[in-house]
């Protein structure tokens, strides 16, 4: 695992932000969540490990393991949280991310909901 990765921001005062309504994170997210905490959510869920365990650093198949299955699981469950990704496709959402953080800077650009 990468030592040297940030740890991801907890939610708090700074992360509570209005998401914009239509890219707005679901099923239970809350209208503070960010990209950033629906993804280290999601993610976690698919490992089975505790969210304060990834950092928005690491890289997702060289430090987290995850595999072209993983990445569908993971598509899939960021559709239903953002809406707006119903509509597009795995090569729209997933190609040349490699780190989580850039993850969230791409899925903050297609649903509009804000980074951190």
């Amino acid at each position: 695992m990468n030592q040297t990765a940030d740890p991801v921001p907890t939610a708090g005062p700074a992360a509570a932000t209005t998401a914009v309504a239509a890219g707005a994170p679901t099923g239970g997210a809350g209208a503070g969540a960010t990209a950033l905490s629906v993804l280290v959510e999601e993610v976690a869920r698919i490992l089975e490990r505790p969210p304060a365990a990834l950092a928005s650093g690491l890289h997702l198949q060289h430090d987290l393991g995850f595999d072209s299955v993983m990445m569908l699981q993971l598509l899939g469950r960021l559709e239903e949280r953002f809406p707006r990704l119903r509509g597009a496709g795995l090569p729209d959402v997933l190609p040349g991310v490699q780190t989580l953080g850039a993850l969230a800077g791409r899925l903050a650009r297609l649903t509009g909901a804000p980074v951190t």
